[in-house]
């Protein structure tokens, strides 16, 4: 009898010890597919597009360094640094929607670093301003020195682009008290009549 009991004790603790072994591992999927292996080539190789473009970038060919650029990404879809430097091209290429886009994404890719952020924070304000969207530019030069207080170009375009948005809320505000003060004087409408 104590032998059939030793059995049976030993058969339960193999089956648990069996059981806990077959479990299967259940990973959850949060934000999309996890980032492709990259492989020390793969690292490398982007880099060495990095470098390219920039050379391209720095004589104002623009196409051939978004072309590189492009290419460093293809090989390292997480290097920040590439996708920064795509957005630096179409932004002095004039493409300042595309700029934004990549822009954006260098900071997703590496968002802790302040400096870094702050720096790209600064392009995309410099990308409003060059839109004419002064108020949103304003709003990237002040995170962007929120980041890093030692920005100094932050500072000197945000003490530019708000004096620069307040005169041209001064104008437009001017406009529509002209625009509606004609609007209530009869001898303006005979004139348009």
């Amino acid at each position: 009898m104590k032998r059939l009991s030793l059995l049976f004790m030993s058969l339960v603790v193999i089956a648990v010890l069996s059981g806990c072994a077959s479990r299967k591992v259940v990973i959850i999927q949060t934000d999309g597919p996890a980032p492709p292996a990259k492989s020390p080539g793969q690292v490398m190789a982007a880099q060495k597009h990095v470098d390219n473009g920039l050379k391209q970038l720095n004589k104002g060919h623009y196409k051939q360094a978004a072309e590189q650029f492009h290419l460093a990404i293809q090989k390292d879809p997480n290097n920040w640094e590439a996708h920064y430097y795509l957005g630096l091209t179409y932004q002095r290429w004039k493409r300042y929607n595309e700029s934004m886009d990549y822009f954006r994404l260098a900071i997703d890719l590496n968002p802790r670093d302040k400096v870094w952020v702050s720096k790209v924070r600064l392009h995309i304000g410099i990308t409003f301003e060059s839109q004419g969207r002064y108020r949103d530019a304003e709003r990237e030069y002040q995170m962007s020195m929120s980041l890093n207080p030692n920005n100094r170009e932050a500072s000197e375009r945000w003490e530019r682009i708000s004096k620069k948005a307040k005169y041209k809320e001064q104008e437009r505000y001017q406009k529509d008290k002209h625009d509606h003060d004609n609007d209530d004087d009869p001898d303006h409408e005979e004139e348009r009549g």
